[in-house]
């Protein structure tokens, strides 16, 4: 009897000191602190801003905005017109002029910040925006603000308007961080023989020190990853002017009326280099979803190409 209470005596013991040691280890166990960046990326979807109605478009930021990212004069390709359906009422020729009667623009807004004696550039938001010419000035217009604005309205440019911000509503935010922002864009493009929607995904990178910002694309592709690209990245042109010449599809008008296919690119925008996508970097490229170091990875990776490809 003796014997067992001594044993159980020194099991105790021994299991007082595990437990004390264990105690020990995770109290020297170093704490894992999150990175600094870890709460910069703001990884939930969200959509960009609208550029507000009224606001006049030419060949550099507009008021309110500090850079033009992109300003798209669809237009039909001049080898094309003829291709393009006679369609019933409207005719080829107003058709033809309807398709090039409105431009799209795709601004983005950098502003500077004092961070105590430091002066740091941030990337606050970025715009769409559709609109026409009014009285001499491109001017960014809504079916509901047209009017005020000088601009003559009919049932057929009421539905490209329409048509134009239904599909432009499409375009989402899957990353935002200080400098650094993911734009996907709904696109309709010539992929093989048919038109389809696809998305282009914007890169924006703004160099925190200067504020200037560079401006990276590449083929996301359709839903079903159809015309994606992952293999080359292009850098854009600053303040680019994209004459977006449309080519038609005889079949993709409904009863002769147009629909949202009706009218395709068949290349990206006017850019001033193009990279191949580095092979760690695709599978980054091609996702929708991000974490937070996913979304630092990716950026990383595309400051690394641009530093190598700087013009």
């Amino acid at each position: 009897m003796r014997y067992r209470t001594i044993v159980l005596a020194l099991g105790c013991v021994v299991l007082a000191t595990l437990i004390a040691a264990g105690a020990a280890v995770r109290a020297l166990r170093p704490t894992l602190v999150p990175p600094a960046w870890a709460t910069d990326y703001d990884v939930n979807a969200t959509t960009p801003e609208t550029i507000a109605p009224g606001t006049v478009v030419d060949r550099s930021a507009p008021e309110g905005w500090s850079h033009l990212v992109i300003k798209s004069l669809p237009r039909v390709r001049l080898s094309e017109v003829e291709r393009v359906p006679s369609v019933p009422i409207i005719g080829r020729d107003l058709t033809v002029r309807m398709v090039g009667w409105m431009f799209t623009a795709f601004t983005a807004d950098v502003v500077k910040e004092r961070q105590g004696v430091h002066t740091r550039y941030r990337l606050r938001a970025i715009g769409l925006g559709l609109g026409t010419n009014a009285k001499g000035c491109d001017v960014v217009v809504t079916t509901e603000t047209a009017r005020q604005h000088g601009v003559e309205m009919n049932f057929i440019k009421d539905e490209v308007l329409t048509t134009g911000y239904r599909i432009q509503k499409q375009a989402v935010i899957p990353v935002h961080g200080p400098s650094f922002a993911i734009l996907d864009t709904p696109v309709i493009s010539r992929c093989g023989d048919r038109h389809r929607t696809i998305r282009y995904r914007y890169a924006l990178l703004v160099d925190t020190k200067t504020g200037t910002l560079d401006v990276l694309l590449w083929l996301l592709g359709g839903d079903g990853g159809e015309c994606a690209d992952l293999t080359r990245v292009v850098w854009i042109e600053p303040n680019c002017i994209d004459e977006a010449e449309l080519v038609p599809d005889p079949k993709e008008f409904d009863g002769g009326r147009p629909s949202d296919l009706s009218f395709a690119v068949d290349k990206l925008p006017p850019y001033r280099v193009e990279m191949p996508l580095l092979p760690e970097l695709r599978e980054l490229a091609g996702k929708t979803k991000f974490t937070p170091d996913e979304a630092h990875a990716l950026e990383d990776g595309l400051r690394k190409m641009t530093a190598q490809s700087r013009p």
